[in-house]
């Protein structure tokens, strides 16, 4: 009988230790996912701000050219 026993409980430690092993793995592949999805992020928002920077780059340079478009009409005016 204690042997039947012994073997039961090592069936039903198994049977228990199985779906433990999965929630693992799953909660392993889980991060493995986040971490992708964070590195894709940063991989997307590097051009994003280079764009962001040529953006303001690109309103200084025409603000730049206003300026000086005034400044030359101003001297043909006089």
């Amino acid at each position: 009988m204690n042997e039947v026993t012994q073997e039961r409980s090592r069936i039903h430690a198994s049977i228990v230790k199985s779906p433990l092993a999965t929630h693992h793995f799953a909660n392993d592949m889980n991060e493995l996912t986040q971490e992708r999805s964070h590195m894709h992020v940063s991989i997307v928002k590097s051009p994003l701000v280079g764009h962001h920077i040529a953006s303001n780059m690109n309103e200084l340079t025409q603000e730049r050219s206003r300026i000086h478009a005034s400044i030359v009409k101003s001297a043909l005016a006089n």
